[in-house]
């Protein structure tokens, strides 16, 4: 195994974990801004408003997500496996 198989096949590993995360953190990010925005506005700064909104939101897009995330993971499995012979070469 040559270090730019290896190479690519980190790189590859990122870009899907990448996209696999992106769609959750983004909208706890939003979430975030949308409640900090709030507390700001009305002077309520308790730090645990942002936990249940947050922890649904991440769940409702996970759950959304699901089948997308779960055809990507296993297309770069199959991918991986497939080609398993040429990179031990």
């Amino acid at each position: 195994m040559t270090t730019e198989v290896v190479t690519t096949l980190g790189k590859d590993l990122l870009q899907i974990t990448f996209f696999l995360m992106a769609p959750m953190l983004v909208v706890a990010m939003v979430v975030g801004l949308v409640i900090g925005i709030f507390q700001t506005i009305s002077s309520i700064h308790e730090q645990t408003i942002t936990f249940l909104p947050k922890v649904l939101g991440v769940l409702g897009v996970f759950l959304f997500c699901l089948p997308w995330m779960l055809r990507m993971m296993t297309s770069y499995t199959v991918n991986l496996l497939g080609n398993l012979t040429r990179y031990c070469q």
